[in-house]
């Protein structure tokens, strides 16, 4: 698998592992999130799930409230729904969209 770096975003790689073209308009991305980097703010394209693998570090949705998050924790924002995340360790994440059927 190849992990790119995330545009305009230092300490980022992420790796598509799905395109979410099929029926079912999932899309899957594996992030490896080096210790200090984060995700800057944004609304969420799809409905998401952001799932931990390994490492610890914080989300926070649209009342910029931080929440520790680590492995086996997971973070679901709605479409639209303003987010960002940061890692305290590097962190590796699985990141689950599904657009819905009017998207």
């Amino acid at each position: 698998m190849e992990r790119r770096p995330l545009d305009g975003v230092t300490g980022v790689g992420m790796t598509r592992l799905t395109e979410g073209t099929t029926a079912e308009r999932v899309r899957v991305d594996v992030a490896v999130l080096e210790a200090g980097a984060s995700l800057p703010r944004h609304p969420a394209g799809r409905e998401q799930v952001f799932y931990v693998l390994d490492g610890t570090g914080r989300v926070a949705g649209p009342d910029d409230a931080p929440v520790d998050i680590g492995p086996g924790w997971a973070a679901v924002w709605q479409r639209g729904e303003e987010h960002t995340s940061w890692a305290d360790t590097r962190m590796t994440v699985l990141i689950i969209q599904r657009a819905g059927a009017e998207s």
